[in-house]
């Protein structure tokens, strides 16, 4: 499933495109026969990344998958093209060999590209342009950045979280990608990686770049650099169809986006199809030119390390929440539809294949457990719980929760989330079904016990 990667491509090159797109300059030209080096990555390694519609992308959440904005525009009007509009299909497959298969086929319920490319590519049309497929190098030197957002889940494909601390010079990161594997575009569909470190701007200033001057910080300041096989062959270069997949920091967790592949450059006296000097990947951190980690996050992606710290009332999916606003961490549970990891993230208790389904039961206790001890008031002392496995259920309006000797082999759960409790208070969680259920696990000590108010 994965590919060396370095696909870059703004300049919309042919692997990344839809219907529409058209080569403009000898730069595109040249940039569609790039793409060689890394190593094919291994089945565990990085998960997130899948290969979509003629481009490579990331899963950044339950429904939310990150790519190139080259790969989704409409470089003629400065739109989203309508291949990527709602209802439009996106099919994906983390799977890491060709022939590539299985492939989840999702529907798009909305496909953002980020403002300022927009703005640019307008700019650019009524200025004059026939189009802007190669938006990247106009002046801003724009985000080249889009987030597909579906209507389905793919629970078998873990999301990646974006990282919004800076990527710092010599930092290591990690390119990844599904395209083609030669300068002369062949190959392809066939997962692989390549170790890199993060490079000054001056990486930028070789013989054959078309960026020199005051842009090379200006580029610098909107994209992660990292070199290319033709200075070295122990680097890598993106290639067609690479375009869009995220540059990860190379860490412990290895699901840290820090980037996504969008453009490079070439070197000069090459003889026949060169592969990149430098590969560009649009910075994702709070450091960065334009404000790419407030948009991702406001869109419902997950942002460590960046933006406005995730609450549980901000109206979009962050931090530990499966939906909305709920499940995880949070006190709301969510509501049947919602995405959901356990039976704890849903008001039914009930989560199958990640998504959360109507109870079986209207009772505190449905689905947990049978036969539970039912009490009325909010005063309850549950006594001696012995060693065997106990459940208890009431519809009472409960302001504190107490128990004693939980340990040792004892559990204790509140609503289907496991809690701890020996002697400390608890706050009630919310209500389930109209009422609590407490389930106390079988083991030892034998003398255990819970009280309520």
């Amino acid at each position: 499933m994965r590919a060396p990667v370095y696909a870059l491509l703004s300049l919309c090159l042919a692997a990344c495109s839809v219907e529409g797109y058209g080569e403009t300059s000898e730069e595109i030209a040249a940039a569609d026969d790039a793409l060689i080096g890394g190593t094919p990555a291994l089945e565990s390694q990085y998960p997130s990344t899948v290969a979509g519609p003629g481009c490579t992308a990331a899963k950044v959440g339950p429904r939310h998958f990150l790519t190139a904005a080259h790969c989704v525009d409409d470089e003629f009007t400065a739109t989203v093209h309508p291949a990527y509009g709602p209802g439009g299909s996106y099919s994906v497959t983390a799977d890491n060999t060709p022939p590539l298969s299985p492939y989840v086929n999702l529907t798009i319920q909305q496909t953002y590209i980020h403002p300022e490319w927009l703005e640019d590519c307008a700019a650019h049309l009524a200025g004059g342009a026939t189009d802007c497929a190669v938006n990247v190098l106009n002046a801003g030197h724009t985000p080249d950045l889009a987030l597909v957002v579906v209507n389905e889940l793919s629970p078998t494909i873990p999301a990646a979280v974006v990282d919004g601390a800076p990527v710092a010079v010599g930092d290591p990161v990690v390119a990844t990608g599904y395209g083609c594997e030669s300068p002369s575009g062949s190959g392809g569909g066939l997962f692989k990686l390549q170790n890199l470190s993060a490079s000054p701007s001056s990486i930028l200033n070789h013989p054959g770049s078309y960026v020199s001057g005051s842009a090379i910080n200006d580029v610098a300041a909107a994209y992660v650099l990292t070199p290319g096989y033709a200075s070295s062959t122990s680097y890598a270069s993106l290639c067609p169809g690479d375009s869009g997949g995220p540059l990860y920091r190379q860490s412990s967790t290895s699901l840290v986006v820090v980037g996504v592949n969008a453009y490079y450059t070439f070197p000069s006296g090459w003889s026949g199809p060169a592969p990149s000097q430098t590969n560009w990947h649009t910075r994702l951190d709070t450091g960065a030119r334009y404000p790419v980690t407030s948009w991702l996050q406001a869109l419902g992606v997950s942002v460590i390390n960046g933006g406005t710290a995730p609450t549980c009332t901000d109206g979009v999916q962050n931090g530990t929440e499966t939906d909305v606003d709920c499940g995880g961490t949070c006190a709301a549970d969510c509501a049947n539809g919602d995405s959901c990891n356990t039976g704890a993230d849903c008001t039914s208790q009930n989560c199958v294949a990640g998504v959360c389904q109507p109870s079986t039961g209207t009772a505190p206790c449905s689905n947990l457990c049978t036969s539970p001890t039912a009490f009325a008031g909010p005063s309850y002392n549950s006594g001696n719980l012995g060693t065997g496995a106990r459940c208890f259920e009431t519809t009472a309006n409960l302001s504190g929760i107490n128990c004693g000797n939980f340990i040792n082999g004892r559990s204790f759960a509140i609503n289907g989330a496991a809690v701890t409790c020996n002697g400390g208070n608890i706050t009630p969680p919310a209500k389930r079904n109209g009422g609590y259920c407490f389930q106390a696990a079988a083991g030892d000590p034998a003398w255990a016990y819970f009280t309520t108010w």
